[in-house]
């Protein structure tokens, strides 16, 4: 039977959403207070997701890797945090000051409120939601976010509605952001269906694209990666020594985008379905547009098998 408790902090950054299922050793938990973010997937006691502690060094690591965020209205850098929309230039907060980029959306450090759970012998479900009417600073636009998460056994899935509540369209994509814990990365397999990838300028912006310059499957041995690939379907498969996993996501578009990431302590690794391109803003790669009164749908599964 699956568990759902509530647990209040003295930071309420640190609130904690725990779902447990004690016969299947599983154990997942969200934090409402930062953007709704998944920071721990157990199964069989073997660790997924890398997420934060739950301390100030935690938050802190989360302000610095930004794990398991949700990013919206756009995944990835916005250049310069600049970009114009039906002749309207906007400006956005820069977090990225070392490079000068607005950095992973708007809504990682947003509070979520929870709408409602379920839990039953074979599932439980959680549904958060946010809403904001255009106070965001280069983002003056109305919106409602949910994010429901429904963990079975071996599968969790993420989905996403979004609802333009204002009286103009806006620009958009979606993004998740989750760091993948394996204790041996060298002997870890990416595996996904692209012919091409971005090249990146000095700020980490798309400059132009090229062919793929890894055959994939990927043995990742001393390979640093920190690329974004143009993948011919919304697809990738993870092999580790501890587990495998196979995340689909939703596209009704031809190319979808997988942005990878090695950390230098090559303990884990970051694989992260997007809708769009790094500045999509701009260079409008993967950009979609919602319409006042529109509702837009993204889901994301990830299926998992741990070898233990």
């Amino acid at each position: 039977m699956y568990q759902i408790i509530n647990i209040k902090h003295k930071n309420p950054l640190l609130n904690q959403l725990i779902i447990t299922n004690t016969a299947l050793k599983f154990k997942a938990i969200i934090y409402p207070n930062l953007g709704a973010s998944l920071q721990k997937l157990s199964s069989n006691e073997i660790d997924l997701i890398d997420g934060i502690s739950n301390s100030e060094k935690g938050l802190n690591d989360y302000k610095s890797t930004y794990k398991s965020s949700i990013l919206f209205p756009f995944p990835n850098r916005i250049h310069n945090g600049i970009y114009e929309f039906k002749g309207k230039k906007h400006k956005l907060n820069i977090n990225e000051t070392s490079l000068n980029n607005s950095l992973h959306g708007c809504i990682y450090n947003t509070h979520f409120t929870l709408k409602n759970d379920n839990v039953s012998n074979d599932k439980a479900s959680v549904t958060l939601h946010y809403s904001n009417k255009g106070t965001t600073l280069g983002f003056p636009f109305s919106y409602n976010f949910e994010i429901n998460y429904i963990f079975t056994r071996h599968k969790m899935s993420l989905n996403f509605a979004v609802l333009n509540s204002g009286n103009e369209a806006f620009p958009f994509g979606i993004g998740w952001h989750p760091y993948f814990k394996t204790n041996n990365i060298t002997e870890s397999v990416l595996d996904f269906n692209a012919t091409h990838q971005y090249l990146f300028n000095e700020q980490m912006i798309p400059s132009s694209k090229t062919l793929l310059k890894h055959r994939t499957p990927l043995k990742i041995g001393a390979t640093f990666l920190d690329d974004c690939f143009i993948t011919n379907k919304p697809a990738t498969n993870f092999k580790t020594l501890e587990y495998d996993f196979d995340l689909e996501f939703s596209s009704k578009e031809k190319e979808s985008y997988l942005q990878v990431y090695t950390p230098p302590h090559r303990k884990s690794i970051a694989i992260e379905p997007m809708t769009c391109a790094p500045n999509s803003f701009n260079n409008k790669d993967g950009l979609l547009t919602l319409q006042p009164n529109e509702k837009f749908d993204w889901e994301i599964e990830l299926s998992y098998q741990s070898k233990y």
